[in-house]
């Protein structure tokens, strides 16, 4: 009979998010979704014993103390409950947000001062903004530094952390991981900087087998597009995570790619060939439409809809040139709105100083700032079609959430966004003006064919379940638990 093993899943960077966002991103919805089922999912496989979700243990004794801390369920779930609609609703331009009862104080002012830069100038904006994340990231690593010098010079002391959520009913603090475990990487590690170095010494420590999903490359292979730091970072995690585990996921054909090329260029030895698995289809529940539209959004059908964070990767300043030309070409009548719903990224403050310098094109661009989950439902369903016009994408979440929701996407052909659209979607070159602007134009003047078009998305789209991804990602580690046997 085959022993069971522990599949110990790493959401140290889940919390971690939270301590400076409110509201979740593509990857901690994605990871947030593969957990509410890959229990489910794992009662099925008879080898493995138990799904335990953990965070760093910061009051470990180094070379002594457990290196994993369990968290339950239900306290994960209370954290994405305090980061939705019902704790936190999230506002369009003009109305203020209100934040979750849960948030410190501190988090509080931090967000009230990110907003209040964010609505300024541009170029002023831009420096603040580097000038906050640039001490905060300063804070962080005193903090960190501070803390390991204590830890050293006092070992029979641990240092004091905050109380940690309940502990999951299967595993306690004094729990640790068995040889031939798996510890499962889902999330945005690489937030962590000393991330590879834990692995390690986990590795040492106890005998498991990583397993990492890998979303994109882009801050090592792109580094255009990002901030220095993560450049930094980011190629340190890759360099010091990649060659230690016993499995490698990917959530493309094109990201898979892209880590074998990587890894060939800075002669990287991987322990296996980069897997893709099949990434599900839309985030929590169906939404269900009420008749009335919350205030602020504009009339339906009366507007193209371009949901993603404001950065120079995602590509508006090509979308801002296409409706530039579509209102010299065309009637002011018949040229839809531009809707960017988001937030506010990276590098683009260029883009934002051309939207104010043309009245945001005499008000055919809006800008809706972090719609809650009931108004991007509402967006989606009063949509002409979605565009996205991205340059590089590890998967392409917004296409395949716009067909979710029964609505066309005219997107860019670039990297994995194919992979996400499928032949359900039109695409065009994003690197090619004319051909960009011809797709857009064709489909904002064909009504006729685009009314056809989305009632092909809405009866030949067939969603990926979620059970899906976790089936993929637990077959994974059971080929990691079965090498790690027997190497």
């Amino acid at each position: 009979m085959t022993k069971e093993y522990t599949i110990w899943i790493d959401i140290e960077d889940i919390f971690r998010y939270f301590e400076n966002n409110t509201r979740p991103s593509g990857i901690q919805r994605l990871v947030f979704e593969i957990l509410s089922v890959i229990r489910q999912q794992a009662a099925a496989k008879p080898d493995i014993g138990r799904i335990v979700l953990t965070r760093r243990n910061t009051g470990a004794i180094p070379e002594t103390g457990p290196l994993l801390s369990p968290v339950s369920f239900d306290a994960l779930n209370t954290l994405f409950s305090t980061h939705t609609d019902e704790a936190t609703p999230t506002h369009t331009e003009g109305r203020s947000a209100t934040h979750a009862p849960s948030h410190s104080l501190m988090r509080r002012v931090r967000h009230f001062i990110i907003r209040r830069i964010e609505s300024l100038p541009p170029e002023l904006a831009r420096l603040l903004l580097n000038l906050a994340v640039n001490q905060l990231r300063a804070l962080q690593l005193l903090r960190r530094y501070a803390r390991t010098k204590f830890q050293r010079a006092t070992p029979s002391r641990p240092t004091a952390q905050p109380p940690l959520p309940p502990t999951t009913s299967s595993a306690t603090s004094t729990d640790v991981p068995k040889p031939g475990d798996i510890f499962l990487i889902l999330g945005a590690a690489w937030s962590e900087p000393d991330f590879g170095e834990r692995l390690a010494r986990m590795r040492r420590t106890y005998g498991i087998q990583p397993v990492l999903l890998l979303y994109d490359l882009i801050p090592a292979v792109r580094p255009e597009w990002c901030a220095i730091s993560l450049i930094r970072d980011f190629r340190h995690w890759l360099d010091t995570t990649l060659p230690q585990c016993g499995r490698l996921l990917a959530i493309s054909h094109a990201t898979a790619e892209t880590v074998e090329d990587y890894a060939r260029k800075q002669r990287l030895k991987l322990l296996a060939p980069v897997q893709t698995i099949p990434i599900g289809s839309g985030f929590g529940p169906p939404r269900r439409i009420e008749n009335e539209r919350p205030k602020g959004l504009p009339a339906k059908d009366s507007y193209v809809l371009f949901v993603s964070t404001l950065e120079a990767r995602k590509n508006h300043l090509l979308a801002f040139r296409i409706w530039r030309r579509l209102v010299a070409d065309l009637p002011t009548e018949q040229v839809p709105t531009l809707v960017f719903a988001g937030r506010v990224g990276w590098l683009v403050s260029d883009l934002m100083q051309q939207l104010e310098n043309t009245q945001w094109l005499r008000g055919k661009i809006r800008f809706l700032r972090d719609p809650s989950d009931i108004e991007l439902a509402h967006l989606y369903d009063g949509c002409l079609f979605t565009l996205f016009p991205s340059l590089f994408e590890g998967w392409g979440l917004p296409v395949t959430e716009s067909l979710m929701n029964g609505k066309p996407c005219v997107a860019s052909n670039a990297t994995s966004i194919p992979e996400a659209g499928g032949p359900l979607t039109r695409y065009f070159d994003p690197e090619n003006m004319d051909d960009a602007y011809r797709v857009v134009r064709e489909t904002i003047e064909d009504r006729d064919g685009l009314k056809k078009w989305q009632d092909e998305v809405r009866t030949q789209f067939r969603p990926t379940p979620w059970k899906d991804t976790a089936d993929a990602i637990l077959d994974a580690c059971h080929a990691a638990h079965t090498e790690g046997k027997t190497s």
